[in-house]
């Protein structure tokens, strides 16, 4: 007879609540709540492009319609947390849907799990670092991991070659990413 509940449903159910609650501690200690949250970003553009932080006083990102338009600086931090929470929520959505499908073969499922493990641990890498870079005295700080690659943009007037060491030493101790893939970006 046919267990209704084998390891793999258990172990599945394990890594979804496990995503669901790192995304939730994620959120949790990276949004400050003495800022306001804008829900109404805009969908185009990743926030962290050279071309979105180089102006000290504001920071321009397109709007809907192409055009660009002015944020604040301290708005910034907000807004890419935000679309990072949106875009995780979505991929976590859809490997979701894969594991739920009652079609989808067993490799598909599988990869889906490996999927949900591979973004569990980016969050919590992601967490990690933000907190560190935050502890040696920075303001502001986002961090995105993807693959073998990490991008970190951190609010500073003038990143000092010894920060940029600390902050890359921070993110190869707490990742998988070697010093050569860590891009560092200033918002003033």
């Amino acid at each position: 007879m046919n267990r209704i509940l084998g390891k793999k449903q258990v172990m599945l159910a394990i890594l979804v609540v496990a995503l669901g609650v790192a995304v939730y501690l994620n959120y949790y200690f990276t949004v400050d709540s003495s800022l306001p949250t804008d829900a109404s970003t805009s969908s185009s553009g990743n926030f962290g492009d050279a071309h979105f932080v180089d102006n000290p006083s504001t920071v321009t990102k397109p709007d809907k319609a192409g055009e660009k338009e002015s944020v604040n600086p301290s708005d910034y931090f907000v807004q890419a947390r935000l679309n990072r929470e949106t875009a995780r929520q979505e991929a976590l959505d859809i490997i979701r849907d894969m594991v739920n499908d009652v079609k989808a073969s067993q490799k598909t499922q599988e990869m889906a799990l490996e999927k949900a493990a591979a973004l569990s641990a980016s969050i919590e890498q992601e967490s990690k670092i933000e907190n560190l870079i935050k502890a040696k005295g920075h303001k502001e700080c986002i961090a995105y991991i993807e693959d073998d690659k990490c991008n970190i943009v951190v609010r500073s007037e003038d990143l000092k070659a010894t920060q940029a060491i600390q902050i890359t030493d921070i993110v190869v101790a707490q990742s998988k990413v070697v010093a050569q893939n860590v891009n560092i970006v200033t918002v003033k």
